[in-house]
């Protein structure tokens, strides 16, 4: 389960990306992103709970920025946590 949550985060965090490119930027984008961004915050509220950091910065930001970071943060964090990544660092 969590690797499904993990694959979706991946794919919302490119969609937000894609948003955030100045030259992509239109009217329609602000509520595509603030779209995107309930279903990021869903996803965060179902691992890590409302009280979490990561669930903050993204419920009070509107900056795609930022919630791309966050998205990119936890799947890195998720990689790192991986038993593959811990057997090749021992």
């Amino acid at each position: 389960m969590y690797l499904h949550f993990r694959s979706e985060l991946a794919k919302l965090g490119q969609e937000i990306e894609q948003l955030w490119a100045p030259e992509l930027r239109g009217a329609s984008d602000e509520v595509t992103f603030f779209a995107t961004k309930g279903k990021v915050l869903d996803i965060l509220n179902v691992l890590y709970g409302e009280k979490s950091r990561e669930f903050r910065v993204v419920k009070l930001t509107s900056s795609p920025a930022t919630v791309v970071k966050v998205v990119n943060h936890i799947i890195r964090r998720s990689d790192m946590n991986s038993p593959s990544f811990k057997v090749v660092n021992l």
